[in-house]
């Protein structure tokens, strides 16, 4: 995958300017056809303001801009390209966008409907010019360092990341297996503990007598919404307290080590089951954030966990269904052990854990394949409409 994931800056740079030309034209069409509705123009020629603002015009004045764009297939496949034609910034790690390209997600982002945000291709509205383009950081707002220096920076709407983790929950809950409930839902992980305990006391009511094995992904609590898994294993007959909690994060150096979110667990844990749950709490972590260093240039922190988490939670299914009594008997280090060997995006064939710049290039792959997924449902939509109106 890796050989495939950066393509060269020349190929993409060229890709780019034949994205432009037909954005130009796509441009000059609308403005043919809707000069009534070129507010933005003022006294400026046809030339300035097809390279100025008559993109912001069209979202202005258009329904569901983005999609009318998507209808257009020389547009939509570029904007559907897949990873292998992207260069990505060594740096950043940000794609390698065509201006105009940038501007649709950035004007989508601050302009459009919720679902219009593609997850990865943006930035904050505040951050951007008029026009669409990345401002200048100098023209930030006074208050925003905190945002300018984190994740933030590129990953800040509710409607990007719910993207993410629809398309996240979809592969994930696609994973079953009898004794096997996967609990990949909106919330946070006292929830899905709850939900939990009045699954297990169902199926008792039905008659259910064999082990229940729960995959759960949830962020943690309102007060801190980090990413993290649980396994729990629940007796039907016995519906108030688990045999066994492991629960997995992604933050830790090594084992035993408890990573810092390691006390939320207990918490939202304890709200539940009560404090002997502490004692049965077991550490199942991976060290997939220590890509991020605390010193580094600031943007190279990025919103990497819902995916680590994800791999996290597809190898205890995985694992739950080639095998449960070994997630109930077996050991910690064993369990650790044999989820490596299911997380190959982050550990090589030998188990080891991957080089930092390894890992910070398969994270980018996802990001933008994301942003693909979202793409292509706009794309679906629209021929459902086709086929609807025929």
């Amino acid at each position: 995958m890796n050989n495939l994931s950066n393509c060269a800056e020349a190929n993409a740079l060229a890709a780019n300017i034949g994205f432009e030309q037909e954005m130009h034209q796509f441009l000059h069409t609308w403005v043919r056809q809707e000069e009534d509705k070129t507010v933005l123009r003022f006294e400026r020629s046809l030339l300035e303001y097809l390279a100025e603002d008559a993109l912001r015009d069209f979202f202005l004045n258009t329904p569901h801009p983005l999609q009318q764009l998507l209808k257009v297939p020389e547009i939509a496949a570029h904007l559907t390209r897949g990873v292998e034609d992207v260069h990505f910034d060594i740096t950043s790690g940000d794609p390698l966008l065509a201006p105009t390209e940038r501007r649709i997600y950035n004007l989508a982002r601050r302009m459009e409907s919720e679902g219009m945000h593609v997850p990865f291709r943006f930035i904050q509205p505040n951050k951007q010019s008029e026009t669409g383009d990345d401002a200048d950081i100098t023209l930030y707002p006074a208050d925003s360092e905190e945002l300018r220096y984190n994740s933030g920076n590129h990953f800040t709407s509710r409607s990007a990341n719910n993207n993410v983790f629809d398309e996240l929950s979809k592969r994930c809950k696609a994973n079953t297996a009898p004794q096997l409930t996967t609990l990949f839902q909106y919330g946070y992980l006292e929830d899905r503990l709850h939900d939990v305990k009045a699954i297990t006391a169902a199926l008792y009511s039905t008659g259910e007598t064999q082990l229940q094995y729960f995959v759960i992904y949830s962020r943690h609590s309102p007060q801190e919404g980090h990413f993290g898994v649980s396994l729990v294993v629940m007796d039907p007959a016995q519906s108030d307290f688990p045999l066994r909690v492991l629960v997995c994060d992604t933050l830790l150096k090594q084992l035993p080590q408890h990573p810092r979110w390691w006390h939320h667990f207990v918490a939202e844990y304890t709200n539940v089951f009560g404090g002997a749950i502490a004692e049965v709490i077991e550490d199942l972590s991976h060290p997939l954030q220590k890509v991020n260093i605390k010193g580094d240039n600031p943007y190279r922190h990025d919103w990497d966990c819902p995916y680590y988490a994800a791999s996290m939670a597809e190898a205890l299914t995985e694992l739950v269904k080639a095998n449960p009594l070994f997630l109930l008997n077996g050991s910690v280090t064993e369990i650790h052990t044999a989820m490596k060997s299911l997380m190959p995006d982050y550990y090589y064939a030998d188990l080891e854990l991957k080089t930092r710049a390894e890992i910070q290039q398969v994270n980018r792959i996802k990001r933008w394949q994301s942003g693909m997924v979202t793409i292509n449902e706009l794309i679906e939509e629209i021929d459902t409409q086709k086929r609807l109106s025929a």
